[in-house]
């Protein structure tokens, strides 16, 4: 039969298209931050790793794109909080180019009510915070102090390393079996407590407790008046930037140099990196993984495959709810996401002339409601409300960072919280949250709009799209009990011999973590060394 004039060739004359490439030890499906990092653990063991991504370039939904005529902004994270200093070392991220532009970032909190509070480092440098009331300042040091060895203790329970039992409950037994019996009591009550019920018992009303409110409800989807809400703040506090707890830094040239250190590694490790290379199926035969087909009809034979994707994406279409067993099946499709995170580039005509106005750049700039508003902001957004008041996180790229200085204008990165969720949002609803989240930001930076030049949001559904991904797995994180139980179902991997998971509903909390990643490329590898795949 003779092959279809448009079909494309290799250098050997073989068709290209329905190619069957055998030799290989491992496939990594997914080319963002954890499908990078899950590659170059199996090429450093000196597995021979492919790892295929459907874009242009490695990065997945951290990507360099213009938002306006001659500048440029990252999509996804501005700020590094939670990536695993194990995953830093071991795969020696500072050697390939990881590094900090602002190291435990300064913060100032703005509110309607109250005067700015400015901490000289975060919220865990407590002590160095100037208030009027000394025992307000001594309270939230020693609640900080207590919040962070007891975040700390949890790290490992954060992990997601489940795949040796999937067991939520036998982990977190584990975990409180090496407790105190004082830790243990704090980790009960907290794993169940509402947020505004632990602050209430510690502050009262007034800027620290609103600030409080509002940083344990960021990026969460939990108002801070329910049950379960305040252990994601627990979470947060567990993990480090550039070796400090609890902080947040801003890697030299944002989020996307966490992306380029990844990729240098994974040359360094000998990874075959495929752009452009959708994946239709991952092939199962038996009980076991054996490769995936391409959108092109190429397949790549192989006895590991991890997945860095989403989970439907992974389970549901790449693999088939046929191979998999009803309890996943139930898991993926029974997921409602309710609350979404918005992420805003603002280019602003005109540069800072002041010196105290350009210093206060320098820091991360948080908007804290009044507690009863941010109650009522998560009301809205379940209802499908766009909330007239939400929570903000802004921070300035060209002031951390002197190479991402733009002329004569600016660009403001900015997070805003919560919003609805909407997988395919109209452009109605799209100017309802630029216009919510410009209002917020003014309560800062008064006179700010009519500076403004270009406003670029990018929503879970835009994220999704740009890496064909299900705009689910970027919405705001359920309650921590929701999530532990998801990345204990997912991270299992169906069953599958020879398969792993490592996508968004495999790590615990918000954030680029890499943590899933490495747990699924340890177990592979340990799988693999005993001959069981």
């Amino acid at each position: 039969m003779n092959k279809p004039a448009d079909m494309p060739e290799d250098e050997e004359g073989a068709t290209v298209a329905g190619r069957i490439e055998g030799g290989i030890d491992a496939i990594v499906i997914g080319d963002g931050v954890d499908g990078l990092a899950a590659a170059t653990y199996l090429g450093k063991a000196g597995l021979h790793t492919i790892l295929v991504g459907a874009g242009k370039e490695p990065g997945g939904r951290i990507a360099v794109r213009e938002i306006a005529p001659g500048v440029e902004g990252v999509d996804g994270e501005h700020l590094v909080g939670l990536l695993d200093p194990e995953v830093i070392a071991e795969l020696d991220l500072y050697r390939h180019g990881l590094e900090y532009a602002a190291r435990r970032l300064d913060t100032t909190y703005f509110f309607d009510a109250y005067d700015a509070l400015r901490f000289d480092g975060d919220l865990s440098q407590a002590a160095n915070i100037a208030l009027d009331d000394d025992e307000e300042r001594d309270a939230l040091e020693a609640f900080m102090a207590e919040l962070l060895e007891l975040s700390a203790f949890l790290r490992p329970a954060f992990r997601p390393a489940v795949y040796a039992s999937g067991d939520t409950q036998k982990m977190l037994g584990k975990t409180l079996a090496g407790a105190s019996s004082e830790t243990a009591s704090l980790i009960r009550r907290y794993l169940i407590a509402s947020a505004g019920d632990v602050l209430s018992a510690r502050f009262a009303d007034g800027p620290l407790k609103t600030l409080l409110y509002s940083e344990v409800a960021f990026r969460s989807a939990s108002a801070p008046n329910e049950s379960l809400s305040f252990m994601p703040f627990l979470r947060r506090l567990s993990g480090e930037a550039a070796g400090l707890q609890g902080a947040v830094a801003y890697p030299a040239g944002g989020a996307i140099a966490v992306v380029t250190a990844l990729r240098r590694a994974a040359q360094g490790a000998k990874v075959d990196v495929r752009a452009s290379a959708p994946v239709k199926s991952i092939l199962i035969e038996g009980d076991r993984v054996a490769g995936v087909m391409l959108e092109d009809g190429g397949q790549l034979r192989a006895p590991i495959v991890v997945a860095a994707t989403d989970a439907s994406s992974a389970f549901l279409k790449m693999i088939g709810p046929a191979n998999i067993d009803i309890e996943l099946q139930r898991v993926l499709t029974t997921q409602r996401p309710e609350i979404a995170t918005a992420r805003l580039h603002f280019v602003l005509k005109g540069v800072a002339q002041d010196e105290t106005t350009r210093a206060n750049m320098k820091r991360r700039l948080f908007y804290a409601p009044p507690v009863e508003d941010v109650t009522a902001a998560f009301l809205d957004a379940r209802a499908g409300r766009v909330p007239e008041k939400l929570i903000v996180e802004a921070v300035f790229p060209g002031a951390l960072d002197d190479k991402l200085l733009l002329d004569r204008r600016q660009l403001m990165s900015v997070m805003a919280h919560p919003v609805p969720f909407d997988a395919t949002p109209d452009d109605a609803r799209r100017e309802a949250i630029k216009n919510a989240a410009l209002a917020s930001i003014e309560m800062f930076a008064t006179g700010l709009s009519e500076r403004v030049e270009t406003v670029d949001l990018r929503l879970p559904g835009d994220e999704a799209a740009a890496v064909g991904a299900n705009a689910g797995a970027y919405a705001a994180k359920p309650d921590i009990l929701r999530q532990w139980a998801i990345a204990a179902a997912t991270a299992a991997s169906g069953g599958i011999n020879g398969f792993y998971f490592c996508g968004p509903e495999a790590q615990i909390g918000s954030g680029m973590s890499c943590s899933a990643a490495r747990s699924a490329a340890r177990a592979a590898l340990r799988a693999y060394r005993k001959g069981h795949v």
